[in-house]
């Protein structure tokens, strides 16, 4: 099955995470997290407001993980994405995907930006914030030319970093970012042109990939606008996201080909 994912290129993830398996690059990955310290937290879930940035590698990984689970799991988890892809805009109190009632259901297996999150302090963390929510507000100002009013507290919910992450001995941690970037980054080049590794790097969220590979590209803006608008016209975001999901395609790896199906 050939899926269109995040770029100009095609990709066909069954022969992609084949490809991965056979030449270790998700045990090689593994390997990567496992160097990571065991470290604690307050547990409030502030940075747990959006589903991470992920390599194409860690994509794979996370659908291999996804294929493994209960039907009704995978495909909650697949609705969400749904809902994230399309509608995150407009709903301030969403969550990432992965985010239950006990926390992370993949905590073991959480991805890069998850496990650096604490242990790289910006060298000015309030002016990292402002630039953030800058982005955010730029983004919002484009949509409210389109029609769409993007609550204040969407905006405002960016958070670029933490200093609540200790060690087991209640020390602060600090990892060097950019060097375990690039090991990630070398294990995606083993799949795809250099080219579309630099142009990716991490940016691309588990929802954004999934709605890539469900749906045509060229075509997700243009079905976030009308949906938005739908929304803010009074129609029901789940009725939407009832709508969505009938229409999507997942790629077969998934296991879930369309959101229709019982």
């Amino acid at each position: 099955m050939m899926s269109a994912l995040a770029g100009s290129w095609e990709c066909d993830l069954e022969e992609a995470l084949g490809r991965a398996r056979r030449e270790g690059l998700l045990d090689s990955l593994a390997r990567v997290y496992a160097e990571f310290p065991e470290v604690t937290c307050d547990n409030c879930a502030r940075c747990c407001f959006e589903s991470p940035g992920v390599f194409f590698v860690e994509y794979l990984d996370t659908l291999h993980m996804i294929a493994d689970l209960p039907t009704d799991r995978r495909r909650h988890l697949l609705r969400g994405a749904v809902r994230e892809l399309f509608f995150s805009w407009i709903e301030p109190d969403r969550t990432c995907i992965f985010l239950g009632p006990s926390g992370c259901n993949i905590y073991h297996q959480r991805p890069l930006a998850c496990r650096l999150f604490g242990l790289v302090a910006p060298a000015e963390r309030e002016q990292a914030e402002v630039e953030a929510r800058l982005a955010a507000r730029q983004e919002a100002q484009r949509l409210r030319l389109l029609g769409i009013e993007v609550p204040e507290a969407v905006i405002r919910r960016s958070l670029v970093s933490c200093d609540r992450v200790r060690n087991m001995r209640g020390e602060p941690v600090r990892a060097d970012a950019d060097a375990i970037a690039v090991r990630v980054a070398d294990l995606d080049a083993a799949l795809l042109p250099r080219q579309v590794v630099a142009e990716e790097f991490c940016f691309q969220s588990v929802a954004e990939r999934l709605g890539a590979a469900a749906f045509m590209p060229e075509v997700v803006e243009k079905m976030r606008v009308q949906l938005l608008r739908r929304a803010q016209r009074g129609e029901s975001v789940e009725e939407l996201v009832d709508l969505v999901w009938r229409q999507a395609r997942f790629p077969g790896v998934v296991g879930v080909e369309s959101g229709d199906r019982p």
